[in-house]
């Protein structure tokens, strides 16, 4: 792989970096990158654990339903041409999350019941669950707008830490 005085941060065709020569360039400065994503993981998971009461299956299951509602949301956008669209249709079933995420389906289902009497979620049909939304927000996301947040900085330090990262030259082997 060529590399520049600038690392990765030179363009190509496309104006963005492949997935596979950014896997390569991490590969080879695995320490930094490890000790980034250690740092980050640790960081977001003690910060899921002290919002949700130290229950992370529940944040799972909520951040599972919130895929399957983003998901449809942006499909939604994008057959509209950028109208505000808001697909209160985007359900997921108890048993589905159960295989996604790998927690027993019991389980599944009484974080299920938690997130309802939180008032985030809701039954979207024949046993499916879906972000509960009013006035175009999902609830969840009202609720967790300082979690969102926090996230969204540590993301930011992520993003620009692993910019580093590729940037640094290849140790000599």
């Amino acid at each position: 792989m060529a590399m520049t005085k600038t690392g990765f941060h030179q363009h190509r065709p496309s104006g963005r970096l492949q997935p596979d020569t950014v896997r390569a360039g991490l590969e080879a400065r695995y320490p930094a990158y490890q000790y980034c994503m250690v740092e980050f993981l640790t960081e977001h998971l003690a910060d899921l654990s002290r919002v949700f009461d130290g229950d992370l299956q529940e944040a799972l299951v909520l951040a599972v339903i919130g895929q399957v509602f983003l998901h449809a949301h942006m499909a939604q956008a994008k057959a509209d041409a950028g109208a505000v669209a808001v697909p209160n249709a985007a359900s997921i079933s108890a048993s589905r999350i159960s295989d996604v995420t790998g927690i027993p389906r019991q389980t599944v289902r009484r974080k299920l019941q938690a997130l309802e009497a939180r008032g985030w979620i809701e039954r979207g049909g024949a046993a499916a669950f879906r972000l509960r939304v009013q006035d175009g927000v999902s609830m969840a996301r009202s609720d967790l707008n300082d979690l969102d947040r926090r996230g969204i900085a540590r993301t930011a330090r992520l993003f620009c830490a692993l910019d580093r990262v590729l940037g640094m030259p290849e140790p000599q082997r």
